[in-house]
């Protein structure tokens, strides 16, 4: 089981030799997309529509993971302690809730959290 980060959706959406080929051979997998990802990722500045369609076809293949109480609470715990970022809070506590692995590259502002599984691409 795998959590994405927004920046895999990013360099997925850009072709990247390594992204595509770590969801394509793990195409099996189940894949979980926090919420906060879809609202960084629509957000991206270079994002056109074309990209909107596909990331809608892409997501309709994943478990999207809205913030309940639990990931909240659990959030707002990680950016008092590792004082990180609200989003990436809310991307980690995702993942541990749902004991699935981080694909990210950006594990330094990851690497820090207790009980968080990295897997950098």
């Amino acid at each position: 089981m795998f959590a994405l980060d927004t920046n895999i959706l990013i360099y997925y959406s850009f072709a990247d030799k390594k992204v595509v080929s770590f969801l394509e051979s793990n195409r099996e997998a189940i894949f979980y997309l926090p919420s906060i990802v879809a609202v960084e990722f629509l957000s991206y500045p270079l994002i056109d529509q074309e990209t909107i369609t596909k990331f809608r076809l892409f997501v309709s293949q994943t478990v999207v993971i809205n913030l309940d109480l639990r990931i909240a609470e659990l959030s707002a715990e990680l950016r008092r302690i590792y004082k990180i970022k609200l989003a990436d809070a809310v991307i980690a506590a995702t993942a541990i809730s749902t004991n699935s692995y981080l694909v990210t590259r950006d594990i330094k502002d990851f690497k820090k959290i207790k009980g968080l599984k990295l897997l950098p691409i």
